[in-house]
């Protein structure tokens, strides 16, 4: 708490200096993207809220400068943090409107991956914005009726920009269902969704990948009616295949004809990653617990990418439409959607730092 209320900052640089705020390790893992593009011209300095962050933001060093807590919301503190940073402008993640952070920085302020909700505190605080790139037209429409200067570039959360990496999976012929990230207490509506889709269309692969790798031993026993394999194994007589390994989930969708995704099909989650299917053009079922992830629920659905099922039986419907080639994957690729979005944040954001450079 004592650094918030008097902080002090150690660095120099010639570069001028962005201060970056994102309160969560959600928020900062959203705005990677955007932090690899500046860190090329600007000192990137980055502040966040959630005590929790600190310890994993340590290990994303290649995004960042330096890094410190957000400053108490307190005229003195923020002013001692300024005057220290000395920042050409201030970029704020989301919905981090704080009442004398945004009244007292004297320093550009811009909005990203904003979205609007039309309280009054918002009306009042957006207002000191020099700039927001919010996701939707109604947003802009939403903020432009403050009075704000607003660009619609779309939600930042799409643009997913992994590292090129090789994964192998030997899986026997026929079609492959990959289920992602989920949980053990999933387990029941998985079961009994692979249960009834045998019996619809025979023979498929499915490919399970525990959220935790520690929990490998728990989907093992839960399958073994259909003496699954660990992949580690790389034997080709398995149709159910448990995947013990870590960091590999969003290349294994390449291999599967349809996805499904954890954290939504039992309560107490509220989701993960439901655009990493779409990646690879695959269709994507997942459950009615999305309230973490309702966003990205919103954009999959408007975009006929996916499906939210409430039961195994109505999954199973789904799934043999897709697996029989009777539902088409939609003309829309979502990497070149994906590359729209960053150049738009990209692009706007170096017009109004373009003094700076």
């Amino acid at each position: 708490m004592f650094e918030r209320i008097f902080p002090r900052l150690k660095f120099n640089t010639t570069k001028p200096v962005l201060w970056f705020h994102c309160a969560s390790v959600g928020e900062f893992n959203t705005a990677k993207p955007i932090l690899k593009a500046l860190r090329k011209d600007f000192f990137i300095l980055l502040t966040y809220f959630s005590p929790r962050a600190r310890e994993f933001l340590k290990t994303q060093e290649s995004f960042y400068d330096a890094m410190h807590p957000l400053p108490l919301d307190n005229p003195l503190s923020v002013k001692l943090f300024e005057k220290q940073a000395n920042p050409y402008a201030l970029l704020i993640m989301e919905r981090e409107l704080w009442y004398f952070l945004l009244k007292g920085v004297k320093a550009k302020k811009v909005l990203l991956n904003a979205y609007a909700k039309g309280s009054f505190w918002e009306r009042v605080l957006t207002r000191q914005f020099d700039l927001i790139l919010c996701r939707t037209e109604k947003d802009r429409e939403i903020f432009e009726g403050y009075g704000v200067n607003a660009i619609a570039c779309g939600n930042l959360k799409v643009v997913l920009e992994r590292e090129e990496k090789r994964v192998s999976l030997t899986l026997r012929e026929g079609k492959t269902v990959v289920a992602g990230s989920f949980h053990p207490q999933e387990l029941p509506f998985l079961k009994e969704f692979y249960r009834r889709l045998l019996e619809e269309i025979g023979q498929v692969n499915l490919v399970v990948v525990p959220r935790h790798v520690s929990k490998v031993d728990v989907f093992m026993e839960g399958f073994k009616e259909f003496k699954p394999c660990l992949k580690s194994e790389s034997r080709e007589d398995c149709q159910v295949i448990v995947v013990d390994s870590l960091g590999e989930l969003f290349y294994l969708y390449a291999f599967g004809d349809l996805a499904l995704v954890g954290g939504t099909f039992a309560e107490g989650v509220g989701g993960h990653n439901l655009l990493e299917p779409a990646y690879y053009k695959k269709f994507v079922l997942f459950g009615p617990h999305t309230h973490k992830v309702r966003d990205l629920e919103e954009f999959i659905l408007s975009k006929n990418l996916g499906f939210n099922v409430i039961s195994p039986q109505e999954a199973v419907v789904i799934a043999k439409e897709i697996l029989e080639g009777r539902l088409a994957y939609p003309d829309f690729n979502l990497q070149d959607f994906a590359k729209q979005v960053k150049e738009c944040y990209l692009s706007n954001l170096y017009k109004i730092l373009s003094d700076a450079r």
